[in-house]
């Protein structure tokens, strides 16, 4: 939540300061810009209020080993993380939106965006280290575990928030802060616990599963900064 309001303040700082930089959109219609955090928008501006694009944001693989715990921001909630985090696999599969943006002052780059959101499956595994551990209603003795949580693709409206700036060269720069509206009907997660100790009992381990699936990560959103040309 800090994190969106930092960006909320950003956007309307921008917005301020090249207040009179917009009046290109409809002599320079046509954009395609790059996004930092890998991926590509096109569209095209009809007037200086109306937009009309896609973007595409590429596949996510991350690992981080030693450092996980310090580093964790995944799937699930860190309150309920067990002890011995040492290792963290992320994978997540390509995004793509498409959106009609609207200007609605004329010379401002802000925009509200509306549209469809589409994102691949999301697969988390977390690795945790040999220690006693309480798993389901049993406490175990020198026990590794492995999490792992899956989510389902997404499928939903879109709504946005954002800013784009266009020079008199054509050159653009943007920034997009933009979700699905999801809930568990429309995406749904599960939860997969794994233990080389084989005296935890299936109880125990489905007892953790539902657990882990109740507080995985339902959101679809993301942030991006994007670089380009506009003709």
């Amino acid at each position: 939540m800090k994190r969106i309001f930092l960006i909320l303040i950003l956007i309307f700082t921008l917005n301020i300061i090249y207040a009179e930089e917009s009046q290109y959109r409809e002599d320079k219609g046509l954009q395609v810009q790059f996004l930092l955090n890998g991926g590509i928008l096109i569209g095209y501006h009809f007037n200086d209020q109306i937009f009309l694009g896609g973007t595409s944001i590429s596949n996510i693989k991350e690992a981080a080993f030693d450092d996980a715990k310090n580093q964790y921001t995944g799937l699930l909630d860190t309150n309920i993380l067990p002890e011995g985090l040492y290792g963290r696999k992320y994978e997540q599969e390509r995004i793509l939106t498409g959106q009609l943006r609207i200007s609605p002052f004329d010379a401002s780059g802000f925009f509200l965006s509306f549209g469809g959101y589409q994102e691949g499956s999301r697969k988390e595994t977390l690795y945790f280290d040999k220690r006693d551990r309480k798993i389901g209603d049993t406490t175990y003795s020198d026990t590794s575990i492995i999490i792992i949580v899956e989510r389902d693709p997404v499928l939903a409206p879109l709504l946005g928030i954002g800013w784009n700036w266009i020079n008199e060269s054509g050159f653009s720069w943007g920034l997009d802060l933009t979700g699905g509206i999801v809930n568990d009907q429309i995406t749904k997660a599960k939860a997969t616990v794994l233990t080389g100790n084989t005296s935890v009992t299936s109880g125990d381990l489905a007892i953790e599963e539902e657990k882990y699936r109740k507080s995985s990560d339902l959101s679809a959103s993301y942030f991006t900064i994007a670089l380009g040309m506009n003709f």
